[in-house]
């Protein structure tokens, strides 16, 4: 049966003719690109977890910043995943290329500011580089969205838990935007496996949350950590709509916060 239940998003590139994208891109001139990935996310969450989460975070923000949302990608960089059937992962020149051909082409188009908003943290520093070749090599600018920003909301509460991947943020994330798609009688917690090295970090990551960039520093495939493809200390099971909701909104505002800051910062003032 087709599924007609999607209404359309005025903000939303899928959904737009040309003449409503000519329209918008004469009040705007920045485009929101949202990367996930299509990975495993543990026996419990579905492939999409990263690709559908980060584009409807960037739906919202785009309706509330009145800015394009235009996703390109729903595979991305996800080669430490590939031991879970089901795992798509791009090679980085192809992502490399495709990213810049699109970007290219909004461009183009007149859409000159280029957000790449990240909700997968294996396309981080890629992502970081592409910025600087669009803001260079063609007549747009970029910047990265990424998973600093998304960091500070999710792993406040469980940061001492390494709770990075199919954990209680994301199921909590994913009961609350797509609850159809959660297999929760599979929710079950991992056991993780780590280096004496990243433990000893993890329990001092608390009082100085830095520490956690050199724990997540060039981790081992995720099979050779995790029983069941998640990554983290916590249960699964503490995951709810209501943390969904919480990290959903919280994230939201941060993007428009950014995209506005971003515009404010670099729009001609007038001179007196």
């Amino acid at each position: 049966m087709c599924d007609r239940n999607e209404t359309k998003d005025a903000y939303y590139l899928p959904h737009l003719t040309w003449p409503e994208v000519d329209a918008l891109r004469r009040r705007t001139d920045t485009a929101v690109l949202p990367f996930g990935a299509i990975e495993q996310h543990g026996p419990a969450l579905p492939m999409g977890t990263d690709t559908l989460g980060v584009i409807a975070v960037a739906r919202a923000a785009a309706r509330e910043a009145q800015v394009l949302c235009a996703p390109i990608l729903f595979p991305a960089l996800s080669a430490h995943h590939m031991h879970f059937p089901g795992t798509i992962t791009l090679s980085e020149d192809t992502f490399c290329r495709v990213v810049m051909d699109a970007a290219g082409s909004l461009i183009q188009h007149g859409f000159r500011r280029i957000l790449l908003a990240n909700g997968h943290g294996g396309n981080e520093a890629t992502l970081a580089y592409l910025a600087h070749r669009i803001s260079r090599e063609t007549r747009g600018s970029a910047l990265v969205f990424g998973i600093a920003e998304l960091r500070k909301i999710y792993l406040t509460a469980e940061i001492d838990k390494l709770d990075i991947h199919a954990g209680i943020g994301e199921t909590s994330s994913m009961l609350y935007q797509q609850p159809h798609l959660v297999r929760s009688d599979h929710i079950e917690q991992p056991t993780m496996t780590l280096d004496r090295w990243r433990e000893a970090l993890l329990a001092r990551v608390r009082e100085d949350p830095s520490l956690l960039r050199y724990i997540t520093l060039g981790l081992p495939p995720v099979h050779e950590i995790s029983s069941n493809g998640c990554i983290t200390f916590g249960d699964p099971h503490r995951a709810s709509v209501a943390r969904g909701k919480e990290l959903f909104d919280a994230y939201v505002r941060a993007m428009v916060a950014f995209i506005r800051a971003w515009q404010e910062a670099t729009e001609p003032r007038a001179t007196v």
